[in-house]
């Protein structure tokens, strides 16, 4: 997938926070190629994407920069991330700028379509606490689906995603990305995380990042995916072990870890031939 170039158009002695979390975070290339393999086993055309909490409009616009005849709406409740946007994106994408829409919206609200697939990824659904709340979301991104189109979230577990943790990685440039896991209630699974960077220098930019999440596991999600209208829903798993580049395929079982990353796919029901039924394994 290109990817889209974010241009600054000023110089600061503290890094611009947006772009730090999208090199330590964000795997455009990745993401979007299995999104883009997922659409050719359904049988559907990868041209009109919405991505939902959409943040800076990373993921849209490497999609617009993948194909002329592609479009894609990055939808965010925050309009300061897509005033972002228009300042550091949108110039680096040329042309293709005009493809890609963005719109201040809350998602459950969201242009109606139709799309061939809609992303929900950074775990950024889990602001929803109440269950009835992702329902709603759920239902309204499977209406704004094409017959056929495909709805994605990613979702992280493990017993270490009820611990306090802190975890820090080098990304380069002398910058280390921390991510702390400060609080997980067993009773609400409420969680409290924030991301940090450590600086050249020794400078800190702490709580860069913060998060007030319900941790939902994958029954939960698979059963709202179901209530609301999806169906051939499935997990994609990394079947690589640890330090490998992860590869996802369809898993109906898994062997629990310390951490782990999911994507969870279901299907506006149509005529398209394409994903397999619900617990099926590659």
């Amino acid at each position: 997938m290109p990817r889209a170039p974010a241009r600054s158009t000023r110089r600061s002695a503290t890094p611009d926070r947006h772009l730090l979390y999208e090199r330590a975070v964000q795997s455009p290339d990745a993401e979007l190629g299995l999104l883009t393999r997922l659409l050719r086993r359904a049988g559907q055309p990868a041209l009109r994407l919405r991505e939902d909490f959409s943040g800076t409009a990373l993921l849209s616009a490497c999609w617009v920069a993948g194909g002329p005849r592609r479009t894609a709406v990055a939808v965010d409740l925050d309009g300061a991330v897509h005033r972002w946007a228009e300042r550091h994106r949108l110039p680096g994408l040329g042309p293709a700028a005009r493809r890609l829409e963005l719109v201040k919206a809350d998602v459950r609200h969201g242009p109606r379509g139709p799309f061939n697939a809609i992303l929900a990824l950074n775990f950024s659904y889990q602001v929803f606490h109440r269950r009835a709340d992702l329902l709603d979301y759920l239902r309204a991104a499977r209406r704004a689906l094409a017959p056929g189109g495909l709805f994605m979230l990613d979702l992280f577990g493990g017993w270490l995603a009820q611990q306090e943790v802190v975890e820090r990685r080098r990304i380069g440039g002398g910058v280390t990305y921390v991510w702390e896991h400060q609080s997980c209630d067993p009773i609400t699974h409420r969680v409290r995380c924030a991301i940090h960077f450590e600086l050249p220098g020794g400078r800190r930019l702490r709580r860069a990042f913060t998060y007030d999440w319900r941790l939902w596991t994958l029954p939960e999600l698979s059963d709202l995916f179901e209530e609301a209208g999806f169906d051939r829903i499935e997990v994609q798993w990394d079947v690589e072990p640890p330090g490998v580049e992860p590869r996802y395929r369809p898993r109906r079982q898994a062997a629990n870890q310390g951490g782990w990353l999911a994507y969870l796919v279901g299907r506006r029901p149509g005529r398209d031939p394409g994903l397999r039924g619900r617990g099926r394994t590659a």
